[in-house]
């Protein structure tokens, strides 16, 4: 009896096993995928373009002449105003070189003065000069000499010497009128090169303004994508460290390279919140080769083989390879122009692992 209970024992063990076995053989029969249902969408290529922030305006402020500096009412980071007073030069200075002007500019009259009474006398020699040789008497060497003596040039030259004079006593003369130099224009004070008591010159520019209440975002773009862009197309700009970002339009885009880069140069122009700096660094999202309502799946979902590409739709429970014709491919999602219906149930995970016709069990997707 004991020995009959342990027989039975024994395959009811046999049995249970081989039944978990089945169950496992014919669950292992099925591949798990995950579907998504063809639909038409908008698609487009997304290009992340490194974009520099300038000052929208720029302006060097310098005084009529060099001169020494009296006094700075502005610092870097100011706020001024058009015909705000940025610094005041030194008027006693300022009376020494209208001085050495005016002086200049008579030594140039007088040396006109001079040149015209020679250029005269000698276009009274030249005339007997040529009489002379007209009768043979003189060389011709001699008579080009003459000639040359008698040329307005060094007349000429002379003028010009006396304008150039004038006009830089007229300037020197202003500037006692314009000790006190203005701002151009409104806007944030971005850099004082001058302290009081230093001479200001053109070739240091002694404080410079940007203009607040814009900015401007340029970049370059390749040949192969400029045609793609258009003023006054939309964009999206980021700039992390003024923690901003929003749609903006292109303001303009070059007709012709950069000769040192080979780049096409775009340009933005942003309303300024007070926390966007000249010099920061931005992103530029351009969305390029825009098609609308086209079919597209994921692009993990096409397989291609021999050249030919295909992707596998779950049609109840087995798996069904379609041949495809694509197009534009974004890098998530890729154009299907062909192949598929809308609202077939398109494999995108676990096609690897599958063939035609092969036994399939959705447990994701749609």
């Amino acid at each position: 009896m004991k020995k009959f209970l342990t027989l039975l024992l024994i395959i009811a063990i046999v049995l249970t096993g081989c039944s978990q076995n089945a169950a496992i053989i014919e669950e292992e029969a099925y591949t798990a995928v995950e579907v998504e249902t063809l639909k038409s969408m908008e698609l487009f290529i997304e290009n992340i373009m490194t974009a520099k922030v300038f000052a929208d305006k720029d302006v060097f402020v310098i005084p009529l002449m060099a001169g020494k500096v009296e006094k700075i009412n502005v610092k870097v980071g100011d706020k001024v105003q058009k015909d705000d007073v940025l610094f005041v030069m030194d008027k006693d200075d300022i009376s020494k070189q209208v001085k050495q002007a005016y002086t200049a500019y008579e030594a140039a009259k007088a040396g006109y003065d001079v040149n015209e009474s020679q250029i005269q006398s000698a276009k009274d020699n030249f005339e007997k000069v040529k009489k002379l040789y007209e009768e043979g008497a003189i060389p011709e060497t001699q008579y080009e000499q003459a000639k040359l003596a008698a040329s307005d040039e060094a007349l000429e030259a002379a003028k010009m010497g006396v304008e150039q004079a004038r006009v830089a006593y007229e300037n020197a003369a202003s500037m006692l009128d314009n000790a006190q130099v203005k701002a151009p224009i409104s806007g944030v004070i971005s850099s004082v090169n001058i302290v009081e008591g230093e001479y200001a010159t053109s070739s240091n520019p002694p404080i410079t303004i940007v203009d607040s209440d814009s900015i401007t975002i340029e970049f370059g773009v390749p040949g192969n994508l400029v045609n793609k862009i258009n003023q006054s197309d939309t964009v999206t700009v980021e700039i992390g460290a003024a923690e901003y970002k929003k749609e903006a339009i292109i303001n303009s885009v070059s007709s012709s390279a950069d000769l040192m880069t080979n780049l096409y140069n775009v340009s933005i122009v942003l309303e300024n919140d007070g926390l966007i700096k000249p010099g920061m660094f931005a992103k530029v999202y351009l969305n390029t080769d825009r098609t609308e309502k086209t079919l597209a799946v994921k692009t993990e979902a096409v397989k291609e083989k021999d050249d030919i590409k295909y992707v596998f739709v779950a049609e109840v429970d087995a798996a069904v390879e379609k041949v495809v014709t694509t197009g534009l491919d974004t890098g998530m999602y890729i154009e299907i122009k062909s192949g598929l219906t809308e609202g077939d149930k398109v494999i995108v995970k676990g096609q690897d692992y599958i063939t035609d016709g092969s036994k399939i069990k959705v447990v994701r997707g749609e």
